[in-house]
């Protein structure tokens, strides 16, 4: 590789690294806050850097890519495999970016097996790209997973030339791409249809006699483990017979592999006990015991694969199946084991070291930040949710309480001018004039400036800013983060109210622009909080200007972007300088909020 490709890999490693907030044992406030004031400043040179980089370096060789040697391209391949191992996912943006030239440069060049090569990476690289909003439900990412599952298609349509190619990792691009077609699938019988084709093919004695070299044992276990993944759909009756035995003999296919190891895993066992429970051979109580038992036995200082399954995804699995029964939910043991297994998976994930960033990690956030459900007594999705904030996207949790802040000064002024002013919010509702209706209006602002752009820590986008500016897909993404914010917060009791400005925080006033258009300003109820919480965002991006200059800028919008009514609150001297003062501060204050929760145990 050239000296730029290195220097951008390590630089993407250093910033992976610095992005997690963490206390190391026995170190002091003061300290701490030195370390990470002076790891946010790094992120900033290294994020400078980078842009440079890909500016000065990648766009100039894509753009001319065709007058490009052999070894200039086997640098780009390697720089690219670099920045996505299917681990740790450094930089799948920039290895989508490049696979996608060197397809169309192949494709030029009417080289059949280069084709058929950079289609299957393309595709892993948008797999992965995809999974900031694969949590997200709704239309909204069929566009991106549609795109994705064209692109595995034109490579699996090349399997008709199957025998006539001689090269035999273009012959596994070809298998391997047609079995991911199912990973862009939502449809479920699609997913079974598409896995019952490929286990026919890495079956097939002709195909393995022509390719005997191929790991087909492999394609073959990967397979059946994709096929076992629709075992939580065989009580829907959405299923004919024939599906129904084609999924268990895949989890009895991934079972017995595990059966016979020593240290069975924990990812595999369970899928077998599922389908156990889903077939009738065992009951609930039984399935429940096991679950217990699968969780309980791993270890919480175990941050792999199996360990973060154990700990969190398995407490998820069990607080489904208990509360989807009403006699089981009501039984004391069974939920005093949930309550004690959701400080379990709450312990797990803010221990996680912050020196591993790993992809799988990723998923299980954004699923436990989908799926979790609130029980009475029990840890709360906005205690939960603000953890995880603080753990995994301190800079966004610094930046949300700064714009809470100015929420509230806001919100002061407009109430002294009208007490009446938020009287419609349903935050209000039973609340008695007077200081009391007062605070809960301020408090209530506060809290909508942590939450208004909820969605980001849950499409893990927050990282990826860090270290460059987005690319024009990334921006389409990160739009979604709005409405990936307001799904989940408006499903859970403890942070309902907040979920209309996470969605409407950046549509315009005047309705002619912003996003997302699902967001209707006149329906809203929360309107007149969102209208702050619009113009607190703006007056926090970009932080680099000058804090006159962005306040100015949002007084030129009063009418069209902004609500008059908040902009004319700028207007008060007070107002105004308190919240200078707050755009100017280093958010000493919220640091020591974050050091003060990890330092401690969940």
């Amino acid at each position: 590789m050239r000296d730029w490709q290195e220097k951008y890999i390590s630089n993407v490693r250093e910033a992976a690294s610095l992005f997690i907030f963490s206390v190391r044992p026995g170190e002091a406030f003061e300290a701490w806050y030195a370390r990470e004031k002076a790891a946010g400043k790094r992120m900033e040179e290294l994020k400078r850097e980078n842009i440079a980089l890909l500016s000065g370096y990648l766009f100039p060789a894509l753009d001319d890519l065709f007058a490009a040697g052999a070894e200039d391209i086997r640098d780009l391949e390697a720089f690219a495999d670099q920045l996505m191992d299917w681990k740790t996912n450094l930089d799948c943006g920039v290895y989508t970016a490049i696979h996608e030239a060197l397809l169309n440069m192949n494709r030029i060049r009417k080289d059949r097996d280069g084709v058929i090569r950079e289609l299957y990476r393309l595709g892993m690289g948008l797999y992965y790209f995809d999974s900031y909003i694969s949590r997200i439900p709704g239309p909204e990412l069929d566009g991106f997973r549609f795109r994705n599952e064209m692109v595995f298609t034109e490579a699996a349509s090349y399997f008709r030339f199957f025998e006539e190619i001689d090269d035999r990792d273009t012959r596994g691009y070809i298998i391997r791409a047609m079995a991911n077609i199912a990973l862009c699938v939502a449809d479920k019988r699609r997913k079974v249809d598409i896995a019952s084709r490929i286990l026919q093919v890495v079956q097939d004695p002709y195909y393995r006699n022509l390719e005997p070299e191929l790991p087909w044992d492999t394609f073959m276990r990967r397979t059946h483990q994709q096929m076992s993944a629709n075992r939580s759909e065989l009580t829907t009756g959405n299923f004919s017979r024939e599906e129904i035995a084609a999924i268990l003999d895949s989890c009895h296919a991934v079972f017995r592999a595990e059966e016979a190891a020593e240290n069975p895993s924990v990812r595999w066992l369970w899928p077998y006990y599922e389908m156990e429970y889903s077939c009738g051979y065992v009951g609930l109580d039984t399935t429940l015991d096991r679950l217990e038992m699968l969780i309980t036995r791993t270890p919480l200082a175990q941050h792999d694969m199996d360990g973060l399954y154990g700990n969190v995804q398995l407490v998820q699995y069990y607080s489904h199946l208990l509360l989807r029964h009403s006699r089981h939910g009501m039984e004391p043991e069974r939920m005093q084991f949930l309550l004690g297994a959701y400080d379990r998976l709450l312990e797990s994930l803010m221990t996680f070291p912050a020196d591993k960033p790993d992809n799988y990690l990723v998923y299980i956030l954004a699923e436990v930040i989908t799926n979790f459900i609130e029980v009475p007594g029990g840890l709360t999705y906005r205690t939960l949710t603000t953890r995880l904030m603080q753990r995994y996207g301190g800079d966004q949790y610094i930046r949300s309480r700064k714009a809470g802040r100015i929420m509230r000064e806001i919100s002061r002024t407009l109430l002294d001018r009208d007490p009446a002013f938020f009287d419609e919010l349903p935050v209000l509702q039973g609340v008695k004039a007077g200081d009391a209706k007062r605070e809960t209006v301020l408090e209530y602002a506060e809290s909508c400036g942590l939450y208004h752009a909820f969605g980001l820590i849950k499409m893990s986008m927050s990282r990826l800013m860090a270290t460059r500016n987005l690319f024009e897909n990334e921006d389409r993404m990160y739009r979604l983060h709005c409405l990936a914010g307001f799904q989940d917060l408006r499903e859970r009791e403890s942070t309902a109210v907040y979920a209309d400005t996470c969605l409407g925080y950046r549509a315009w006033y005047n309705g002619m622009n912003g996003y997302p258009e699902t967001y209707e300003r006149r329906k809203s109820l929360s309107r007149l909080m969102t209208d702050v919480a619009a113009v607190a965002a703006a007056l926090l991006d970009p932080p680099e200007e000058d804090p006159s200059e962005r306040i100015a800028a949002v007084i030129r919008q009063e009418g069209t972007r902004f609500s008059p009514m908040v902009t004319s609150a700028l207007s008060e001297r007070n107002t105004l300088e308190r919240i200078r003062e707050i755009l100017r501060d280093d958010g000493k204050e919220f640091y020591l909020e974050m050091y003060s929760a990890l330092g401690t145990k969940a």
